[in-house]
């Protein structure tokens, strides 16, 4: 979860007045936000991973102010910018780019703290650390539109924080951020973000310029989210925008929306986009849920001290609109969670629980469990990896139909897996520099078609990944873990088209696949950027289940 802290004067004047400690402590609990340390200067706390609107003192108090009935949620105002983002030759494997002006601001040295605290909070959650969105804000009066997201071979100028011009082959080896995230671009096939001068502002994902930096003298802040999720990249972008606009100066803040240029210089999007959104919500799964009956009155008082707007009422039901930035809030029953704690969890009638029905645990997770002992008393370190991945790498490694989603979020959970090779591949590309031998293991679920649907399955699969790895290695491992759990086996001819021919074989019990092993065919190799010979296994322990049975 992260952990932000925030400046008790700076947040007295974004709510318009003094809190006191005990006020502040029990708005943060309302708020689902945990306090670490108060102290006469400021507040530490940690909020919730889906609240990214609280990572910094604007979102925390907004907020405050709501549930001290000090200000009205409402809508915001957008108007057009005169700003134009061009993205017709935008890189291919980055492609997507949105921009937001917010003018009229007034910054010192803390609301910029503040502001770069939020940019790294949600990076490293609601971004995966920049893989899917980086966040760029500039002093846009240092900027002269249009703005370009091009791919270049290469390029120069002056790192934030760097007294010399560099070229951007240089920051990926000589910076702190260019080492940390040069995984994420393409040699020679660069994104970068520049002026109609030429003027470099950033390259994605790695760092902007310290020329057009903002500063306590910035009255007009340019931003920009660049990626390759654009519903995920809307969102942010929500999120930052409306952020800055707490800093607004005399008169308020406003906030101006840009146009998105494709390839044949139509307008393919307009970002941000703060309409928010309505959900209805029924008086009846609120009875439900809670267990007691509130009136129309009582959500009427409950609902903007929460952030909502109510734009339509009825005797059994009303429609709410959500604010842009309440990420967390899909459907009726986020709402609903609001109004339990705006109406106050200890209100709530108690009652008896019913008597405990203890379980057992599930044979199959018995096994997973003593698997995972084993893998770990050879040595080997478990990681754990999401069903739900791109498309793309299944295709690319699965020799099986797979299932994927209709209607996708994010291209990166697009499919659900049908094998822990992907998985593992990608694992190890991350942690490839980590040790001179890397060894990792995953006991996980994975969806086979049958002959009449997709059912999950556990599955053990393993990697071990270094200069002298040789299919010998895997072998020792296969037998050291079916030997100790009293299973006999044979090996056949065949494997894995990732596997290399020939250093491969196919793990049989009982007449019965059960198994792969082989060495990862130099191609893939060089695909997932790695230099040294790498051996997968993967054992379907379902069917061992049975075996042991």
């Amino acid at each position: 979860m992260p952990i932000v802290e925030v400046k008790l004067w700076d947040l007295a004047r974004l709510v318009n007045a003094e809190l006191s400690k005990d006020k502040l402590r029990e708005a943060l609990t309302t708020l689902k936000a945990e306090v670490e340390e108060l102290s006469e200067d400021a507040v530490v706390y940690e909020a919730q991973h889906d609240r990214p609107d609280l990572f910094s003192a604007e979102g925390l108090g907004r907020a405050l102010a709501f549930i001290f009935g000090l200000r009205k949620p409402s809508k915001y105002e957008v108007r057009e910018s005169s700003v134009i983002l061009d993205v017709s030759n935008a890189p291919s494997y980055r492609p997507h780019a949105f921009l937001a002006v917010v003018r009229n601001v007034e910054l010192d040295d803390e609301a910029i703290r503040q502001i770069f605290q939020l940019q790294e909070k949600v990076h490293l959650t609601y971004c995966g650390d920049r893989e899917y969105v980086s966040i760029g804000l500039y002093d846009l009066d240092k900027v002269k539109p249009p703005i370009r997201y091009v791919e270049v071979k290469e390029a120069m100028f002056r790192p934030l924080g760097e007294s010399t011009v560099m070229t951007l082959s240089e920051i990926l080896k000589k910076t702190e951020k260019g080492v940390k995230y040069a995984h994420l671009v393409r040699k020679g096939k660069y994104p970068l973000l520049q002026d109609s001068n030429g003027e470099v502002l950033s390259f994605p994902p790695i760092i902007n310029s310290e020329d057009n930096k903002i500063t306590e003298e910035t009255k007009n802040v340019l931003i920009d989210v660049t990626g390759t999720e654009p519903s995920l990249m809307i969102k942010v972008l929500n999120i930052i925008t409306t952020s800055v606009a707490e800093r607004g100066g005399s008169g308020g803040a406003t906030i101006e929306c840009v146009k998105v240029l494709g390839k044949d210089g139509s307008v393919i999007n307009v970002t941000p986009k703060l309409d928010g959104s309505i959900i209805g919500l029924r008086l009846s799964s609120l009875e439900n849920l809670i267990g007691i009956k509130l009136g129309i009155s009582d959500v009427e008082e409950i609902l903007p001290r929460m952030g909502y707007l109510i734009e339509d009422i009825s005797a059994e039901s009303l429609k709410v609109w959500v604010p842009p930035y309440r990420v967390d809030v899909i459907g009726e029953v986020d709402v609903i969670e609001d109004i339990i704690i705006g109406y106050g969890y200890d209100k709530l009638p108690a009652e008896v629980l019913p008597p405990s029905h203890y379980g057992s645990v599930h044979s199959i997770e018995y096994l997973s469990s003593l698997v995972r002992d084993l893998m770990i008393g050879l040595g080997f370190e478990e990681v754990v990896n999401f069903m739900l991945m791109d498309s793309e790498i299944l295709r690319d490694v699965s020799t099986e139909d797979f299932a994927e989603l209709a209607n996708p979020k994010m291209k990166t959970y697009s499919a659900v897996r049908n094998s822990l090779i992907p998985s593992l591949l990608l694992s190890v590309r991350e942690n490839a520099d980590l040790q001179q031998q890397l060894k990792i293991f995953e006991v996980g679920d994975v969806v086979k078609l049958t002959s009449e649907d997709y059912r999950s399955q556990r599955y053990l699969g393993f990697s071990i990944y270094g200069e002298d790895v040789t299919l010998t290695d895997g072998l020792v491992t296969v037998k050291s873990l079916l030997t100790t759990l009293g299973i006999n086996y044979k090996l056949k001819r065949g494997g894995h088209k990732i596997f290399i021919s020939g250093r491969s074989a196919i793990i049989v019990v009982d007449g019965d696949e059960v198994g792969i092993l082989g060495e990862v065919h130099p191609k893939y190799l060089v695909k997932y950027g790695l230099q040294w010979p790498l051996v997968i296994g993967e054992l379907n322990l379902s069917k061992l289940l049975t075996k042991l049975k």
